[in-house]
């Protein structure tokens, strides 16, 4: 899903908001108590597991956070899923 946005860009700001949609806050929950498991704790700072919490309570309220924050946040799911893709082969 990982694609480059051109945050000046207002088509491409609609597309991260699509992207951003798709990720339900359940979803988001699982990548936060992801985060939080002790194999995957270290990959994470606090800081990206707090853009994680940003984005599942902007998803559970019908909002969006900043482009930026999204950019980060949908970056954070993407790695998450890379991991756990890792995991599965493993």
């Amino acid at each position: 899903m990982s694609r480059n946005y051109d945050l000046s860009d207002p088509t491409d700001l609609e597309l991260l908001k699509s992207d951003f949609e798709a990720i339900s806050p359940d979803e988001w929950q699982e990548y936060i108590d992801l985060s939080l498991e002790d194999g995957y704790k270290k990959k994470f700072s606090y800081d990206e597991r707090g853009c994680l919490m940003i984005a599942r309570k902007k998803a559970l309220y019908k909002g969006y956070p900043s482009p930026k924050q999204m950019v980060w946040a949908l970056k954070l799911a993407d790695k998450m899923e890379e991991l756990k893709k890792g995991e599965a082969e493993d």
